[in-house]
């Protein structure tokens, strides 16, 4: 799907990123490993990215042009 792969290759940007925290960037890695499970419906993989990139975008050391990023991808999911 096209919107899917959208949201993996903005993640992967943000994974690669130095200047992101590893904690963060390590989240972001369990994410992406969520997004390519087949192990259960769509909506609910969507729902539980959701959730887990809604906490990230809540961390405090969270850089803000990676927390509009974060806060862009979630604009997607929620579309799909």
């Amino acid at each position: 799907m096209k919107d899917l792969n959208e949201v993996k290759n903005m993640l992967g940007e943000i994974k690669v990123d130095n200047s992101v925290p590893r904690n963060i960037r390590n989240k972001i890695e369990e994410v992406m490993v969520q997004l390519d499970r087949d192990d259960c419906e769509l909506d609910i993989k969507v729902s539980r990215l959701l959730n887990d990139l809604e906490e990230i975008s809540e961390y405090p050391n969270l850089p803000s042009y990676i927390r509009t990023e974060i806060l862009t991808t979630i604009g997607i999911l929620s579309e799909i």
